[in-house]
């Protein structure tokens, strides 16, 4: 990467075709879905409240996301908690900052709304997968990494 600035956005329906190909690397054996299929799924998503899909660009192409869903809360003095799900970046942009650029930024945004704290879970157990997370600012536990603002 050069020294431009990473670009991070809410993703939109035009970036449907690039966190397709985001999320197969991330899981492969996913069966892929036909084209009105991930629509249909991807509007539902971007209409869901509390819920957003944020990506990290070059050239104005998604190559990392995160999604962040903030959920309300009856505890904490009513203050929200948020989970982060689907992390990944493309293969041939990882280790320039895009994937922790997007993961930070969706923490950022949860503490903005008040959430007390950040949740994140994952099914990878390799040693480098876990240190990135610890290198976003999560704390790992026996159920799997938080942040927490209280």
């Amino acid at each position: 990467m050069t020294s431009q600035t990473i670009v991070l956005r809410e993703a939109g329906a035009g970036d449907l075709p690039d966190l397709l190909a985001l999320y197969q690397t991330l899981n492969p054996s996913d069966p892929v879905l036909t084209a009105q299929e991930a629509s249909a799924a991807f509007a539902a998503v971007l209409s869901q409240p509390g819920l957003t899909v944020f990506v990290a660009t070059d050239n104005g192409k998604a190559v990392a996301t995160a999604t962040l869903l903030i959920a309300p809360n009856l505890t904490r003095a009513a203050r929200p908690y948020a989970f982060i799900e689907n992390v990944v970046t493309l293969e041939a942009r990882q280790g320039r900052g895009y994937g922790r650029a997007v993961v930070r930024h969706a923490v950022e945004v949860a503490f903005a709304a008040n959430c007390y704290k950040v949740m994140l879970l994952t099914g990878r157990e390799r040693p480098e997968v876990h240190a990135f997370y610890e290198s976003c600012g999560f704390v790992q536990n026996k159920t799997g990494f938080q942040i927490r603002q209280d």
